[in-house]
């Protein structure tokens, strides 16, 4: 079906912000195995969804879903996908490690790469901690020129959880000199506050 007679994506429009971040499989196996649909037909899918939601106003962030096992496996096809959602008009590219799987000097490499191909496009990191490595891959993504990082913010979620921005904030700011939104001195009273909570 195409983005208008998509119900999910009819119920992203009516929830009327002025952001949507939607996702795309970025790992040929998936799209065969999960989605069970063809590249051509997965690439098409996201750059019509992408340009559905920029045509009605909205900012638009690409979730790379499986970005860097897509990568690994098929480096010409993850990046086609980028590119397909920056055609159909994403202004952010989030590279996702879905799995919590990479390590950072890994996807320090691969950021790079990618920011040198999209030099104009802002690059977004999204990482899971499966391995450990989620607060320490966000931070390699921007000292590789990423720009944004997705995460939670003492590190609650799925499976082991997702880059903790609590943790990855001071480190850009303290370590690497990295100017980042909010309030450095709330960090440690809120990051108490949500344990005490959860």
């Amino acid at each position: 079906c195409t983005p208008e007679e998509d119900a999910n994506c009819l119920a992203l429009l009516r929830a009327n912000t002025p952001v949507v971040s939607i996702f795309g499989k970025c790992w040929e196996l998936h799209v065969r195995e999960i989605l069970k649909t063809t590249p051509e037909e997965n690439l098409r899918m996201i750059e019509e969804t992408c340009r559905f939601f920029k045509e009605h106003g909205k900012t638009v962030i690409f979730d790379a879903e499986h970005f860097f096992d897509g990568y690994q496996a098929s480096p010409d096809f993850a990046l086609e996908v980028l590119r397909a959602a920056k055609r159909g008009g994403a202004r952010i590219l989030t590279l996702c490690d879905t799995n919590g799987g990479m390590i950072p000097c890994d996807i320090f490499a691969i950021s790079t790469q990618i920011c040198a191909s999209f030099p104009d496009t802002e690059i977004g990191m999204h990482a899971h901690d499966d391995c450990g490595c989620a607060a320490a891959n966000s931070v390699m993504a921007i000292r590789a020129g990423a720009s944004s990082v997705q995460g939670t913010f003492i590190g609650f979620g799925e499976r082991t959880g997702n880059a903790a921005l609590s943790t990855v904030i001071p480190d850009l700011v303290l370590k690497c000199g990295i100017e980042c939104d909010g309030s450095l001195p709330l960090l440690s009273k809120t990051a108490r506050t949500v344990a005490e909570i959860s």
